[in-house]
């Protein structure tokens, strides 16, 4: 999925789960910790765009170093280094990881009905649990589009209600006049 819609489905999660501003925050930026390993394609674009022999970082690590048991516990410990609550941190990450990983599952899939990617659970260390759904729908296909709307509608809908969006993980100053402007045009 993409790391927007992983985003959301995070904020909403640590929402549900804490009125805490940053356990609600590193909850979110849990659910879009497993793509951390897709970052490989900077390395790859730069060493094409500078000249540079070919690299295929992205292809070789992208659901291998983190989208993972390993990636889960750091991110859950990270988590809880930062967030007062620790347990409530640690366990809000923990399954927000987890459901990126099952929503990559389900609709993380290439162009070609073949490109499923696999979640090698105990990467990097083992290929011994490695999952794959072979029903997968692609990173592009529908029920991704319209989950990602729904996802903003319900962000809009408590934007309005609560007075705090996922606009508030970037800047304050930004969210509180994203929140003012949703404010404003439910009156109308």
């Amino acid at each position: 999925m993409n790391p927007i819609t992983h985003l959301l489905i995070g904020w909403e999660l640590g929402r549900a789960m804490t009125s805490s501003p940053r356990e609600r925050a590193a909850i979110a930026w849990a659910s879009v910790a497993p793509d951390a390993d897709g970052l490989g394609a900077l390395v790859d674009v730069g060493n094409r765009v500078l000249g540079r022999p070919e690299t295929s970082w992205f292809g070789a690590y992208h659901h291998v170093l983190f989208h993972g048991l390993f990636g889960a516990v750091l991110a859950a410990g990270v988590a809880a280094a930062v967030c007062r609550r620790r347990v409530v941190a640690a366990v809000g990450a923990f399954l927000a990881f987890h459901v990126h990983l099952l929503c990559d599952l389900a609709g993380s899939r290439g162009p070609s009905p073949g490109d499923v990617w696999p979640i090698s659970y105990l990467a990097p260390f083992s290929e011994a649990l490695t999952v794959a759904w072979p029903g997968q729908w692609p990173l592009n296909g529908w029920p991704n589009v319209v989950m990602t709307l729904i996802l903003l509608a319900v962000v809009i809908v408590q934007a309005g209600r609560g007075g705090v969006s996922p606009v508030s993980l970037f800047s304050r100053r930004a969210d509180a006049a994203f929140v003012a402007a949703v404010r404003r045009r439910g009156q109308v």
